[in-house]
């Protein structure tokens, strides 16, 4: 009996115990609170950001399961796709009447919306009686050649919406792109205090897929790995917008025939998962340890700081006003003059993984990027700040290894903070 009691006093000490894991709202709660969330952005952000732009009305026209990207942003929690063909009008009818939300058709979306009630085949025929009744001075639509965010206008629907309008309206008629992009830029503080239990979330599963609970080095795979990352995502109910990555660099070079992972290797993680509609983005790196090993060696704890004092630079320089480019360029200069080896390629998220908005940088536009990057930073704005350094590892022999960063950060006018916590020291595989 002594013995079998002590085999199972073995067993439970040695069993790797999984991350704790916030508590994760059920689809019922987090429903309430997503449509919590978007009654106050129609009343507390919409009216300003129309007035700013100088826009009257906003026309929006979605078809099921083809969606206009902006919808997403403006539909309860338990719409999966638009229905039928749906078009939301929102018109700013003063400072003391605000903005009123219309739906023209037969659906309210949980009464977000009023209904101006026509059969399917009469939505133009409404949309242009109500234009005709209210005569709005300028009427935007979702077209862009910058962002597909602010381009969920199809072809076939600009079409009949322009017939439908007549000459008459022709010359209302305006893109909506900057509306649009600050539309889902800007959040509110309770949703980033609610993004700020997403990210708990995704660093939570980041340490227990970077931990002898999930990883046996000479055995697991980097692709097991972020398989295991996907699952436990589903497991919780929540999705994610794009398949989770691990990689693997190891003193000599990166494998090239295998992806077992071994001790002594750096991994590195790719991740992003989707909860309260709002989309994650974070890269963090870890260490395999070889038996004996208490920590990673001084060189690969050195590459990562470089890549701490690289996001710390750029925060330096994406001020409220600034552009993207101006903000890159910045950035890249005092980089490399602190022998950073610098590559930036930074972006807005939140309704969606890559998000609208102004953008430092990509992989392949070091040099600026026209467009989104000649937006300016605004104030109540989430920003992913994903960046690399190269850095020579004297315990590899000099290797060059590359420290790739990305941790989500609110933009208020008292500057950046992280959403949660910047990974400042390596996860150990132990």
């Amino acid at each position: 009996m002594r013995s079998l009691l002590l085999l199972v006093l073995l067993s439970i000490v040695s069993t790797p115990v999984q991350a704790q894991i916030p508590p994760v709202k059920s689809h019922r709660e987090q429903a309430d609170v997503m449509r919590g969330f978007l009654v106050q952005r129609f009343d507390r952000i919409l009216p300003a950001l129309m007035r700013r732009h100088g826009i009257d009305m906003w026309v929006i026209v979605t078809r099921e399961y083809n969606d206009d990207p902006v919808f997403r942003s403006m539909a309860p929690f338990t719409t999966y796709a638009s229905r039928r063909r749906t078009i939301l009008v929102f018109h700013d009818r003063g400072p003391d009447r605000g903005v009123e939300r219309l739906s023209i058709g037969r659906f309210d979306y949980e009464k977000l919306y009023t209904v101006v009630p026509t059969h399917n085949d009469g939505q133009w025929a409404g949309l242009r009686a109500l234009i005709d009744e209210r005569q709005p001075r300028v009427v935007a639509i979702n077209t862009s050649r910058t962002f597909a965010h602010a381009d969920g206008l199809s072809h076939t629907e600009h079409e009949a919406l322009v017939q439908a309008l007549g000459p008459a309206h022709a010359g209302r008629l305006r893109s909506a792109e900057p509306l649009a992009v600050d539309w889902l830029e800007k959040k509110l503080p309770e949703e980033t205090a609610a993004y700020r239990e997403a990210m708990a979330i995704a660093h939570a599963i980041i340490r227990e897929a970077f931990s002898s609970a999930v990883i046996t080095p000479g055995k697991t795979t980097a692709d097991d790995v972020a398989w295991w990352m996907r699952q436990r995502v589903a497991d919780l109910g929540l999705s994610q917008w794009f398949q989770p990555t691990v990689d693997i660099q190891r003193q000599g070079g990166r494998p090239s025939d295998s992806r077992v992972i071994q001790r002594g290797d750096l991994l590195h993680c790719d991740f992003g998962l989707v909860y309260l509609g709002f989309s994650t983005d974070t890269q963090h790196n870890a260490y395999v340890l070889k038996d004996g090993e208490t920590e990673a060696p001084a060189g690969l704890r050195e590459g990562q700081r470089r890549g701490g004092r690289l996001q710390d630079i750029v925060f330096s320089h994406a001020t409220v006003g600034a552009t993207g480019n101006a903000a890159l360029a910045a950035s890249l200069a005092q980089g490399k003059a602190e022998q950073l080896t610098p590559i930036i390629y930074c972006h807005p998220i939140g309704f969606h993984g890559h998000g609208a908005g102004v953008h430092i940088g990509m992989t392949d536009y070091q040099d600026g990027l026209p467009g989104s990057g000649d937006y300016r930073f605004q104030p109540d704005s989430w920003h992913s700040i994903e960046l690399s350094v190269f850095h020579a590892v004297p315990e590899w022999g000099g290797q060059a290894v590359r420290f790739a960063l990305e941790e989500d950060a609110v933009l208020t006018t008292d500057g950046w903070r992280w959403i949660l916590a910047r990974q400042d020291d390596l996860h150990l595989v132990r």
